[in-house]
């Protein structure tokens, strides 16, 4: 596999991206473990690390049905840190 956009910044960053999309596997992250650890508090912190990407995609798609569902996400994520 070829990741097309690498990431040379906190770990966590990628993480959260992980499952964005479509969920993934619980093995994926334990999988992940045995090679780094993955902070106890990481799972509080994943919605902060996707903020950037819920505002991508709907920048890109707007009002349509795609944008409209990551709207929603960005607006749970940013009622969970207010």
């Amino acid at each position: 596999m070829i990741d097309a956009a690498p990431y040379f910044g906190h770990p966590e960053a990628d993480l959260a991206l992980a499952g964005y999309f479509q969920p993934v596997p619980d093995d994926v992250l334990g999988a992940y473990r045995e090679i780094l650890p993955v902070d106890p508090g990481f799972a509080g912190r994943r919605e902060l690390w996707r903020l950037p990407a819920y505002l991508a995609v709907v920048a890109a798609a707007g009002t349509g049905p795609f944008g409209r569902r990551y709207l929603d996400r960005l607006a749970a994520a940013v009622r969970l840190y207010r």
